[in-house]
This record gives structure tokens, C-alpha cells and sequence, in this order.
């Protein structure tokens, strides 16, 4: 098990990284609730601040909104330009981290997307305070951040270990991809593992490990807060659903600066 800070963890999982997402699932279950929100704000330009290989923001740009987009790995980020050729779309892409992003964006957007569960790789409240304050000083007045989380809330009580299993090819190979958790006293630590079989049909694996903050409800309403966003709406899925603290796997928050 290697431990990895979040850039060098997704500069290692960016080759694979579609393989693990089932993008056309994810895409159709997603988009509408996404849609609809940009839609209540008249929002036209977005920035997607942990784009991966860059999913949401050619799906939106497809739809024909302005989208510019970043993440701290450099190696997704390049596997996210290689897709938006791909499809035939113009993004502005940079490689930077939340707390950078005032610095690297000047536009001022409609809306900023923070999706994936990606905000709980930041491990402090200063941190986080930060990066939340960086988001809000990409947004015009009262554009609106979309933020989703895991349901900590239930998860930090029930500490579920395994996640989901995802296969596909990688290189020609045979590839499956499985995600865990080790829960500490404060903190996650996330692991993912690579298994591969090669020509012979031996499979090897590679397990690389990271940390992460459980953030619950209470904790990032009041982060918000003080990071200047106002009127926060609770949802318990990017399909709109209302939050169950309880039940719901998902803790999603559409904020307005």
C-alpha cells in the first residue's frame, strides 16, 4: 500500500480513470438535476474545479454552455483535454488546486461544480475555508457553487468498507478496478485497487492509498458560511432528492454567493 498526497494519487489513477467511472450511467443520472439547478440561475458559463478526465464538462459544453475546468492532477487534466477533442468541444482547462483557483480563473462564472467527493481530500478547516472561499471568489453575485459530497453523516456511523467494483480494458488488458475505506479516528483513508491480468491471464494488483476529511452536513453548512455563501439548499443525490442524514448516500449543497 503506497500513501499519496491528492495530486500524486490521481496523477497515478488518471490512465484508469475512466475505466472506474461508468460515465454513461453517471452522466444520465447526473445531468438533468444539473441542469435544472444552472437553469433556476440562468447560469451559461461554468467552471468544473475537480474535473477528472473532464465528464461533466464536455457533457455541459456539448449542451452549449461556456465551460472552463481544472483539477490539481496534471495527468488528469490531459486525459480531460484528450476527451474534449475528442468530442469536439472547446474548454478552457488548467491544472491547479482549490486554493488557486481565484489565481488561475478571472473570469467570474454563473456556476462552479465541485462533484465527485472531491472536497473531502482537504484534511483542515483552514484548508477548506480556503478553497470554499476561492470557489466563491470565482462566482459572479448570486451565481450558485454545486457541491457533492459523500453522505458522511451515515457513513462516518456505519463505516461501510467496500465500495463499488468497476471493469473495462485497459491497454488491451482486462481490468478491474475496487474501492475501500479504513476508517481512522478523525480521518479516511481511501484506497483504490488496480487489478490487471496480463496476456498470460495472471492478475497482479496495485493498491495505492490517500486521505480523506469526513465533512458532515453541519460542518460544511458552517464552512460555507463563513466562506460568504448564503441561502444553501441540502439535497441527498445529484438527482434532487431531499437529504436524509440517515439514508441518503449522497450530501449534495447548491450554494449562492
Amino acid at each position: 500500500m503506497i500513501m499519496l498526497t491528492e495530486s500524486e494519487f490521481y496523477d497515478r489513477l488518471a490512465e484508469s480513470f475512466d475505466v472506474m467511472t461508468d460515465w454513461q450511467s453517471r452522466l444520465a443520472f447526473e445531468i438533468p438535476f444539473l441542469e435544472k439547478t444552472l437553469a433556476r440561475r440562468n447560469a451559461r458559463s461554468v467552471l468544473d474545479c475537480a474535473c477528472g478526465t473532464g465528464g461533466h464538462a464536455v457533457a455541459l459544453a456539448q449542451r452549449g454552455y461556456r465551460v472552463a475546468a481544472s483539477d490539481i492532477s496534471a495527468a488528469m487534466i490531459a486525459r480531460a483535454r484528450e476527451n474534449a477533442a475528442r468530442a469536439g468541444v472547446a474548454i478552457q482547462f488548467a491544472a491547479a488546486g482549490f486554493q488557486d483557483l481565484s489565481a488561475t480563473f478571472r473570469e467570474r462564472f454563473d456556476a462552479v461544480l465541485c462533484l465527485g467527493n472531491s472536497l473531502p481530500h482537504v484534511l483542515t478547516d483552514d484548508a477548506a475555508l480556503d478553497s470554499l472561499a476561492n470557489m466563491r471568489d470565482c462566482l459572479r453575485e448570486g451565481g450558485a457553487l454545486i457541491l457533492h459530497n459523500l453522505n458522511y453523516d451515515k457513513r462516518w456511523r456505519d463505516k461501510p468498507r467496500w465500495f463499488a467494483v468497476n471493469s473495462g480494458e485497459l491497454q488491451g488488458y482486462e481490468t478491474l478496478i475496487w474501492r475501500f475505506a479504513d476508517y481512522g479516528d478523525e480521518l479516511i483513508t481511501f484506497n483504490i485497487a488496480l487489478f490487471t491480468k496480463n496476456a498470460e491471464g495472471v492478475w497482479s494488483v496495485d493498491v495505492q492509498s490517500t486521505m480523506q476529511r469526513p465533512y458532515q452536513r453541519a460542518e460544511i453548512g458552517d464552512l460555507l458560511t463563513r466562506a460568504g455563501f448564503r441561502e444553501l439548499e441540502f439535497y441527498g443525490s445529484l438527482k434532487g432528492e431531499e437529504f436524509d442524514a440517515a439514508r441518503s448516500g449522497d450530501l449534495v449543497v447548491v450554494a449562492t454567493a
